[in-house]
């Protein structure tokens, strides 16, 4: 081969291997959750859940989920504590998108556990299924009832649902219910490693990825084998969700310190696997998810 002939077939390769522009990934951090992990620097007060959620968005989040706790750190959904810790992050943070919990506790009533609705959240979360849940086996209830009451409230406050999918079963519910939404389809979001539901591995978010209809957006969070399986995900389209609620420890023995550090490991994961994370108005866009106009 001469001299010119390989010059021009190196550049053929180089035009061939480059990295190009993938699509923004959003990337969620779930603050504090509704269950006490053991890490100690788990959010424990209302004013912990504000901190935690502006330095989540100050290190680069798209989206931050909430489960609020009272000012005396108490698990709540009282729609105070959730307008509290709105108001606050809106003031200090700017316009990330805020995601609300309508799952509040284990065994609480329904018509308890949607009032965080009241606080007209961008985005609210909608499970897919019932199962026995956690190593206690404690039921998590959600009937099919429960869930059409739940959207009808959102629909009617424009809060986009956010279908929570701890198994298979629970994802084809939620293509059920985003393929026959009226306006934007909302996000499929599955959860894995948690015990009583689907298995942490790349096979499982390959089939829910599978299972997600043309158009809706998907996002993934692993419990176990949390930062590879952020890696999949990328990888396959997905956006991703790290957090205090969802990580307890980054090392054998060593806890997470903070939101913020897992939200800048998601940042730099997200950067090299070539998706750059959305910025908010990137994310309003992928996710359907009109601005408001706050009082």
């Amino acid at each position: 081969m001469s001299f010119r002939a390989g010059a021009v077939a190196a550049r053929a390769f180089a035009r061939t291997a480059a990295v190009t522009a993938e699509a923004p990934a959003v990337l969620a951090c779930a603050v504090s959750g509704g269950i006490v992990t053991g890490n100690p620097n788990q959010p424990v007060s209302r004013d912990d859940v504000i901190a935690a959620a502006i330095d989540a968005a100050r290190a680069g989040a798209s989206v931050v989920h909430v489960h609020a706790r009272s000012a005396d750190g108490q698990i709540s959904q009282a729609p105070e504590d959730y307008l509290a810790i709105k108001q606050a992050i809106r003031e200090q943070a700017g316009d990330v998108l805020l995601s609300f919990t309508t799952g509040g506790q284990l065994g609480a009533p329904a018509e308890d556990s949607r009032r965080s609705l009241q606080a007209e959240p961008d985005l609210a979360t909608v499970t897919c299924g019932s199962m026995n849940f956690g190593p206690g086996g404690d039921l998590l209830i959600s009937s099919p009832a429960h869930m059409a009451e739940l959207l009808e409230q959102m629909a009617a406050g424009a809060v986009l649902p956010e279908y929570e999918c701890f198994d298979l079963g629970m994802a084809l519910t939620a293509a059920k219910l985003a393929s026959s939404a009226g306006g934007p389809p909302g996000i499929m979001h599955m959860l894995l490693g948690i015990v009583g539901g689907a298995p942490a591995t790349p096979a499982t978010i390959s089939l829910f990825a599978d299972l997600v209809p043309s158009g809706v957006p998907w996002m993934v969070t692993a419990i176990a084998r949390h930062f590879p399986l952020m890696a999949v995900t990328l990888a396959l389209g997905g956006h991703v969700r790290t957090g205090l609620e969802d990580v307890v420890y980054v090392a054998p023995g060593e806890y997470a310190d903070s939101n913020a550090q897992l939200v800048a490991r998601a940042v730099a994961m997200c950067e090299a696997i070539g998706r750059p994370v959305a910025t908010v108005s990137q994310a309003r866009d992928i996710l359907g998810v009109a601005a408001r106009q706050e009082a």
